[in-house]
């Protein structure tokens, strides 16, 4: 047994001692002293393992059963944490068992890991709440060592952050306590895993050449595994990443990479993955003013699922391509009621009125407060970076110069933060 392992014991012993409503006295007595039995329960000194054998069997408890049964624990537990990881579907009776091992206490590191993989599940069925609970409750058993609890911990603790779109949190931790190098005893896969949510968390705040560092550091843990739907995650992030950064060939050469790979592996074939790798195509070819490339792919995003996110994208895409027939259609089939997503009303308001053109000074000024403030608000620079500037044109089209300037300065605010962040 190692050192941690012989910890458990003592804190094992100390948890049936009490259930049993025994005093130290009545367990120690012949085996040692009772002052011994408490250093042991608490951890502080490690005993020889015939003394552990001995205080558990007079406690009714069979330390090679034990061990037998905590390893079955562990297997069970890390089998179904790798299919969290993978993606994958826990079996009903996966579920069940899982639900089995959870306690209100946490005596042993199995019970820990027991939770851990109990609040990843959770958050796989976005009970995020719940999760976010369980994971509080966790944090004082954390030892922050090189051990199985540690890198679960953090894997797990990062995957809650980016359900939560708490980024900064994500890269201020990896910043300042380089928690990655409690992941390096890990699993490649599990590296894998932890550097691409580096990366997500850096490119959502704008920290674009951070965020290419470590979705390299990604492939390169992950290279020589066949996980495809990882693969296919790779590529979609590392194409967004070079498109923020404006390498649009390299982006498209990533997407494309990702089209191949979902077009030969049929067990990743689903409409979500054909969707999301359709829709970053369609974003990229936005990006680059091919305006009639982004609505076609925009286009079949929707078809494979829709999606209003990529509704609004499509739409803008549209008003972009001057194709007012199809603009108007959008807008009769996805009405402003359709859309529950802050910004997605305010954009659906803005091209509605810019389309319409009818276009009056109190009109611009009351969608202006409603929508470009929201937009600097929340940091949605690239929404900001579109929509101010055809603002401002509206506004110098009614001669209203001065509206017209707060405009170019939201635009201009938003392309600084973007212009440092980039840098960063």
């Amino acid at each position: 047994m190692t050192d941690h392992e012989e910890k458990n014991w003592g804190r094992l012993i100390k948890y049936h001692r009490q259930q049993q409503g025994l005093k130290q006295d009545d367990v120690a007595v012949g085996i040692c002293t009772p002052s011994y039995l408490s250093r042991i329960e608490n951890g502080l000194v490690i005993a020889e393992q015939t003394v552990y054998e001995m205080l558990l069997a007079r406690l009714g408890i069979d330390l090679a059963h034990e061990k037998a049964d905590l390893e079955g624990k562990r297997s069970f537990l890390e089998t179904l944490y790798e299919k969290l990881l993978s993606n994958e579907d826990l079996t009903q009776k996966e579920i069940e068992k899982l639900s089995s091992f959870q306690k209100d206490n946490f005596h042993q590191e199995v019970d820990v890991l027991a939770g851990l993989v109990f609040s990843r599940y959770l958050l796989s069925n976005n009970v995020l709440e719940e999760a976010r609970e369980l994971l509080m409750k966790i944090e004082p058993f954390i030892t922050w060592r090189q051990n199985r609890m540690t890198q679960l911990y953090i894997a797990i603790t990062t995957n809650a952050h980016l359900s939560f779109e708490e980024f900064e949190e994500v890269a201020a931790r990896e910043d300042q306590q380089q928690v990655s190098n409690y992941m390096n005893m890990a699993s490649r896969f599990e590296q894998a895993n932890y550097y691409y949510h580096l990366a997500f968390a850096h490119h959502r705040l704008y920290s674009f050449q951070q965020a290419l560092v470590y979705v390299n550091k990604a492939e390169e843990a992950f290279s020589h595994q066949y996980k495809p739907l990882f693969q296919l995650k790779l590529y979609s992030m590392k194409g967004g990443i070079l498109n923020s950064l404006h390498r649009f060939k390299e982006a498209l050469l990533e997407f494309d990479a990702g089209v191949d790979l979902l077009r030969n592996v049929a067990t990743i074939q689903t409409p979500r993955q054909w969707s999301s790798l359709y829709n970053n195509l369609a974003y990229c070819y936005e990006c680059q003013g091919l305006f009639k490339k982004a609505v076609f792919y925009y286009e079949q995003a929707n078809s494979y699922l829709e999606d209003l996110h990529t509704v609004i994208n499509w739409m803008r895409a549209t008003y972009q391509h001057g194709d007012e027939k199809l603009l108007d259609d959008l807008f009769i089939k996805y009405p402003k009621e359709r859309f529950e997503v802050e910004h997605h009303q305010c954009q659906w308001l803005l091209l509605k009125y810019a389309s319409e053109r009818n276009i009056t000074l109190a009109g611009l000024k009351e969608i202006e407060e409603l929508a470009l403030t929201h937009f600097s608000q929340q940091e949605y620079y690239s929404l900001t970076l579109f929509y101010a500037p055809l603002w401002a044109r509206f506004y110098e089209e009614l001669h209203a110069y001065k509206q017209a300037s707060i405009c170019f300065k939201y635009a201009f605010i938003a392309s600084e933060k973007v212009r440092q962040r980039m840098g960063s």
